[in-house]
Formats: C-alpha cells, structure tokens, sequence
C-alpha cells in the first residue's frame, strides 16, 4: 500500500527496462498472482524440494497430477498428466519465468529455481518442526513453578509466606493445566 516499491515497480514507473535489473525483489501484485493459483504453488513446492538441481517438465506434471488426484505417481493417468503438462507448458511455467522466479527452458522442458523465488519460501514452507514449540514452554514453565512452589510449600524455601504459597500453587496448576490442555488439543503439539 504505502510501503516502499521494488526495484521491479520502481523501474516500470520510470520507464526503465526491467528486463535490466536484477529480479532479487518480487512485487506484491506478483507474489500475489503466482500464490493465488495451486497449480503454480504446487510447482514451487516441488522445485523447492529439489532446489539444488533442473527438474524436467514431464516429472513434475507427474507429481502435480498426483498430488491434485490424491494417488500414487505410479498411478497416474496419461490424460491426467498430459492436461497438467499442457497448462505448465503453456501458462504457468513461461509466467513463472517471466517474473524470474524460474528458469524454463521450454525447448528441452526443463525448469530450475532462481533465487529469486526464495521470497516466496516462506509462504510456502510449513514452520520447522525443530523449532520448539510455544506450549512445550509453557509446559516447562508450568512444570518449574511447580517444582518451585511445592518446594515452598515443604518450606525448602522458607523466604515465601504462607499466602505466597498457596497463591504460587495455584498460578502454577493453571498454567501447567492449561499447557497440557493446549499440548493435548493442538496438532502434533504445535
């Protein structure tokens, strides 16, 4: 909206030629448009599981034709994969190059991943499953103030007052109920 351009918008409104800059920046009407269509999402998940190497048409609308039928690679029909080759071949793929997110080369129908579409990785990678998740910390934290305040409540730590104990159980059970609560319901727990 009012944020700052890319060099791509920036040089379209000067006149300048855009094939000239470098395409490290998409602009948001692109990402937009390329992310709008599942086919062409489809497209960047699978170069970017094969990003270190040219993947060649015919594999991709395979896997494409797969993933959009719910079946096998080995499973898939000639007249599936031939109308998922044909609207690569013809629309999404030379668009996607267009914008410099692939390069096609439509004559030996291969494609490989510029680094430009690593702007679009993140609308695409689903998080990290090393990354820890904010209701184990919530359990940990539950799990320490409870250690903490039973240690009070034996008197271990006889600096807390009687109503610090009590009130420090009782912050701790809800916090550790509700951790476990929201560890149980949520998915694979994140």
């Amino acid at each position: 909206m009012g944020g700052p351009q890319s060099a791509i918008e920036q040089g379209s409104d000067r006149g300048i030629d855009t094939d000239s800059l470098e395409r490290d920046e998409l602009s948001r009407d692109t990402v937009f448009q390329t992310l709008s269509n599942r086919r062409r999402r489809l497209v960047l998940t699978y170069l970017g599981r094969h990003r270190e190497r040219t993947v060649r048409l015919r594999d991709l609308s395979e896997w494409i034709a797969a993933e959009e039928n719910g079946v096998p690679i080995a499973e898939v029909s000639y007249k599936q994969r031939k109308r998922v080759y044909t609207s690569l071949y013809q629309s999404h793929l030379p668009t996607l190059h267009r914008d410099g997110i692939v390069e096609y080369n439509q004559a030996r129908g291969t494609i490989t991943l510029t680094p430009t579409a690593s702007a679009l990785d993140v609308y695409l990678d689903p998080p990290s499953k090393k990354a820890l998740p904010w209701t184990r910390y919530w359990l940990g934290f539950g799990l320490v103030a409870a250690t903490v305040s039973t240690a009070a409540w034996l008197e271990v730590l006889p600096f807390l007052t009687s109503l610090g104990h009590r009130l420090s159980i009782a912050l701790a059970v809800t916090v550790l109920v509700l951790a476990v609560a929201f560890t149980i319901t949520s998915d694979d727990g994140e």
